[in-house]
């Protein structure tokens, strides 16, 4: 062996050997470690590389509940137009971007970049007054918004007609199931809870011609047996009623809202959209 300087240099045969062993120790660590890239024992110490896989960041986006857009005292879940109204412009004022359904979960499975101020209207049990009130209202900003319907009302006093159905899917709304009789679906039977389900979806695919895909749970109930039924059906997502935003860490089929109340101020509403 030479010496140089004070230091000893390696004959070529002894840095090669170095060298390999050094790749093979990398190799070893790489194994134990997920996202490395397959390694090369061959290759020299200078040419390997990790390619560490990147996790995905969280997306997190405010659904907003509604249900009856009216007037009836006492019934939270009834709010009145004025109300309405005020939310929807001041939407419209802080710049917030409602999204169609198809937008939400594009952005919310990272195929598409999310807007500044993402925000999800979503209406649940198809009352006429979504499309004879809230329709025009929404309709002059230009926004969309998901109806879950239920099926099995579609005609009866105080809902919507399959007409006016129809319209609001013309005018941008996302239309999918929301049961046929809105049931407490954990009190049913599995095949109870498959019916009212897949009955729901049939009825909406058949009259227009579109996937329905997408479910929320009447009440906000549900149980194993539902996600099952869901998840076997091909499902892709599913609403509740728990509050807070949805996010992409969340169970596709647990995903959270927050539902709008006619008894809170228009101050806590803003806050509640504004934090989650």
């Amino acid at each position: 062996m030479e010496r140089l300087r004070g230091k000893y240099l390696h004959p070529p045969e002894a840095r090669m050997g170095i060298r390999r062993k050094l790749v093979m120790a990398i190799a070893l660590l790489c194994a134990g470690i997920v996202g490395c890239a397959p390694m090369n024992l061959n290759a020299t110490a200078s040419s390997v590389s990790f390619i560490a896989a990147k996790p995905k960041h969280e997306i997190a986006i405010p659904v907003l509940s509604y249900h009856s857009i009216g007037v009836e005292p006492g019934n939270t879940y009834v709010l009145p137009p004025d109300v309405f109204l005020r939310q929807m412009d001041d939407l419209a004022a802080q710049h917030y971007t409602p999204l169609t359904l198809e937008q939400f979960m594009s952005i919310l499975e990272h195929k598409q970049a999310p807007p500044l101020k993402p925000v999800l209207l979503t209406f649940d049990d198809g009352y006429a007054n979504n499309a004879e009130v809230a329709l025009p209202i929404l309709k002059r900003h230009g926004f969309p918004a998901t109806l879950f319907l239920s099926t099995g009302a579609v005609g009866q006093p105080g809902y919507v007609s399959w007409k006016q159905v129809q319209e609001l899917a013309a005018a941008g709304w996302d239309i999918m199931p929301h049961g046929m009789t809105h049931p407490h679906l954990p009190q049913l039977s599995i095949d109870k809870q498959r019916e009212e389900i897949k009955e729901s979806r049939h009825l909406i695919e058949q009259q227009l011609g579109h996937r329905a895909d997408v479910f929320a749970y009447p009440y906000g109930e549900y149980n194993e047996a539902t996600k099952k039924i869901l998840k076997d059906a091909g499902f892709r997502y599913g609403f509740t009623t728990q509050e807070g935003w949805a996010s992409s860490d969340q169970s596709p089929l647990e995903l959270k809202r927050l539902v709008v109340h006619a008894e809170e101020d228009f101050k806590t509403w803003i806050r509640r959209l504004a934090k989650r």
